[in-house]
């Protein structure tokens, strides 16, 4: 990966710290029902629509699609991109999920773990040390790279896209693993460390190849969703691209 493709994956993090939101108006409840607008390019319908909280459901059932608590079932209009997911508890952040008939979009959370001061932007070496550490250095799955990475010079959050395309000795033949996660990054004087026990698995599968829905994206637009517990949550109204983003599952499985 050269330094101009590592930068381009590079965004400011905490950047929405002191700006000024605009609020959907929903009255204080227990429950909410979701709403917005997601635009799809021409040929894209989006078929199923669901908010997840990821610190709750189990990921193995949502990377299925399989139903499960913690993940809200809404409906999707074609005609003017609105949506609608009801019975959505306040006081926890979402992630959106669409299947379409070309594959599977999911929000991402960019934010860090924990609250931190805002910092310095970050520097190409900051990136340089992260997306080295990610793709150099040896793990259980043969396949690690970046998927998004949302850092200033002091804190990372990064979502990790890990394959293991050899065979494992639980595995039957042909199977692999695909794993998405989010991990957070703090920098200590001049080196980069993944903090550990910390990070938190989006996507789990295990099984044949042609059995994972692909494409599968991940897209920071439709995740990171707060719900306040007064019901408010941030106006969403996005988007999609017209050609995959690349960030994620996109044609053959590398090797």
């Amino acid at each position: 990966m050269t330094s101009r493709q590592e930068l381009m994956l590079a965004f400011a993090i905490l950047a929405s710290a002191g700006t000024t939101h605009a609020w959907a108006a929903t009255p204080p409840a227990h429950t909410i029902t979701l709403r917005g607008v997601i635009k799809c390019p021409a040929g894209m319908h989006i078929r199923e629509i669901e908010a997840v909280d990821r610190n709750r459901a189990d990921v193995l059932k949502v990377s299925r699609n399989h139903r499960t608590p913690w993940v809200f079932y809404g409906l999707f209009h074609k005609s003017t991109g609105k949506f609608s997911i009801p019975h959505v508890p306040a006081g926890h952040t979402y992630d959106l999920i669409l299947i379409t008939r070309h594959g599977r979009w999911e929000g991402v959370n960019m934010h860090y773990e924990r609250p931190v001061l805002p910092g310095p932007p970050a520097q190409p070496d900051d990136i340089r040390q992260i997306v080295n550490f990610i793709e150099k250095i040896p793990r259980f799955t043969n396949y690690n790279r970046p998927l998004w990475i949302a850092a200033n010079h002091n804190y990372a959050t990064v979502v990790v896209e890990q394959l293991r395309t050899q065979s494992f000795v639980t595995g039957r033949r042909g199977s692999i693993i695909f794993r998405v996660a989010v991990w957070y990054f703090r920098r200590y004087h001049a080196a980069w460390t993944k903090v550990s026990n910390m990070g938190k698995v989006m996507t789990r599968w295990r099984g044949k190849p042609q059995t994972i829905p692909n494409p599968w994206q991940y897209l920071p637009q439709l995740g990171g969703i707060r719900v306040l517990t007064s019901g408010r949550y941030r106006n969403i109204n996005l988007l999609l691209p017209s050609a995959s983003p690349h960030h994620g599952l996109d044609g053959p499985l590398p090797h």
